[in-house]
């Protein structure tokens, strides 16, 4: 029975074109949605300003102001974004956007 069940759900999701169902909001998207850089570096104002524009053209910002990673964590993170299709981040942006996160998590202790 549990057999013809399983082969019922995979054939529903054939025929349905294995649509995925509706993603759930990412609660990350709800806290902050700016870091309050004044006091920080000039080299790093100039990097927010980059990561500001650039990531919030696919997702909230909020979602990576909230983001608790670390440097090795964000680098990983900076390599899938800057291979999506639409993100317009160059190899240099790239690395600007990074440098902010990697000083941005030191300063939360990650």
């Amino acid at each position: 029975m549990m057999k013809l069940v399983l082969a019922g759900s995979a054939l529903a999701a054939l025929l349905l074109g294995n649509e995925p169902a509706a993603d759930k909001p990412d609660p990350r998207d709800f806290g902050p949605g700016s870091i309050d850089v004044s006091r920080y570096p000039a080299e790093q104002k100039k990097n927010y300003e980059m990561y500001s524009v650039k990531c919030q053209k696919c997702h909230p910002l909020a979602r990576s102001v909230n983001a608790r990673f670390t440097a090795q964590e964000w680098k990983k993170y900076m390599k899938r974004m800057i291979r999506r299709p639409n993100s317009g981040i160059n190899e240099e942006q790239a690395a600007s956007i990074y440098e902010f996160l990697k000083y941005y998590a030191g300063q939360l202790g990650l």
